[in-house]
């Protein structure tokens, strides 16, 4: 297992050095100003600690080993050069240390489907929420009606849209399942009229359920955009590799009507869904799949405040998989619980617009390609300000 991390201040680092490498604190207060690089973050059983130690020193790298954790901490051209000497001894881990790096540095994509082009990276993308369901947090109930749907549909495409997000089923915490019947009821007379209204929009479907997400591709949909990553129905891998459609695999930990009572624990959030990606998208690959992974780290989706935090904070450390990332975050509990925190200020979901979009404004400077948000209009301002200056003087 590889992580990549970048630490800013000394601090952060000390933190990282004590606890998750185990080097006892006065060494790591003495060695913290070393961490102001890049670091690179291994869990390897079977590898010779003497070879990653010469190989450190012959490359000038600071590094910390503990058992069979080591942190080496460094410039990139460091960190090459160690992996020069390593590929000796271990070619396949200075192999996977440097193709990590290369994955990392990836800043544009695009997605391709169905004779439709979009670029990522360079503008932030935006993917308007189309709940056509009577129970969702936010705006549950208001596009039940098609006609109201393709309303909004077609407000969010002229508002700057880019991608319509459409869901049937709730999965909010405490929500109950519908049938794959109830949900295909709600949502193809929408995509149906969506397609017809907007031919060349990009339509997203919401569902982790197989023969759903099935029936929506051969009407029309482009995306699917699974909450469960292929974990609630194991034929859905098997569907998107038949038509290698984009896809949004989502993590989470438990199912929507256990939130509200299963305990929820993490010793590190972000390895723990860093580790779960790579396992699903072997297992999506297995299948032969040729399509456009994006990946959503599903804040709230099983997931405390401090938790959907502190996914933000290190949103960049989903770079190490090389392809697009996709956050949502508007409108969501976790933030209304931060303004009643500091502000004394108790608020609905649709008056959570500026918290919503300063937290999304975190993940985009780390990386995320895709926003997927309810306030169209004045995030797509929001963004036009801020892609100009992410990328500036950089594409």
């Amino acid at each position: 297992m590889i992580l990549i991390r970048e630490f800013r201040d000394k601090d952060a680092f000390y933190r990282f050095l004590k606890d998750k490498v185990g080097v006892f604190f006065r060494e790591a207060e003495e060695r913290s100003f070393e961490g102001l690089n890049r670091v690179i973050y291994l869990e390897k059983e079977k590898i010779d600690p003497q070879k990653i130690h010469e190989c450190a020193r012959w490359a000038c790298l600071h590094i910390f080993h503990n058992e069979d954790r080591y942190a080496l901490s460094g410039t990139e051209a460091q960190i090459r050069k160690f992996c020069s000497c390593l590929v000796k001894s271990n070619r396949d881990v200075a192999t996977e240390i440097l193709e990590s790096l290369i994955r990392y540095r990836k800043k544009a994509f695009r997605l391709q489907y169905r004779e439709k082009i979009l670029p990522l990276g360079i503008k932030t993308a935006i993917m308007g929420v189309l709940n056509v369901t009577p129970d969702s947090f936010s705006d549950g109930g208001m596009y039940t009606e098609p006609k109201k749907a393709v309303e909004r549909a077609v407000k969010m495409v002229e508002e700057g849209a880019e991608i319509i997000d459409i869901g049937g089923e709730s999965t909010r915490p405490g929500s109950q399942r519908v049938s794959f019947e109830e949900e295909l009821r709600r949502v193809l007379p929408v995509l149906r009229e969506v397609r017809k209204e907007l031919p060349n929009v990009w339509i997203s479907i919401d569902t982790y359920k197989a023969e759903v997400a099935r029936i929506c591709l051969e009407e029309g949909a482009d995306i699917i955009n699974d909450i469960s990553g292929g974990t609630f129905d194991e034929e859905m891998f098997r569907v998107v590799s038949q038509y290698h459609c984009p896809y949004i695999m989502c993590h989470i930990k438990g199912r929507p009507e256990e939130w509200k009572s299963m305990p929820i624990v993490y010793e590190d959030v972000m390895q723990e869904i860093i580790e779960w990606f790579g396992d699903r998208l072997s297992s999506l690959r297995a299948m032969g799949y040729k399509g456009t992974v994006l990946l959503d780290p599903g804040i709230g989706f099983g997931k405390l405040p401090e938790h959907n935090v502190e996914i933000l904070k290190r949103f960049n450390e989903l770079k190490i998989f090389g392809l697009p990332t996709v956050v949502g975050v508007s409108r969501k509990s976790f933030i209304g619980l931060i303004l009643e925190g500091l502000l004394k200020k108790k608020t609905q979901p649709a008056e959570r617009l500026y918290g919503s979009l300063g937290a999304l404004a975190y993940a985009v400077t780390m990386g995320a390609c895709v926003v997927r948000v309810h306030d169209v209009g004045p995030t797509r301002e929001f963004l036009a300000v801020l892609d100009s200056i992410r990328t500036y003087h950089e594409f």
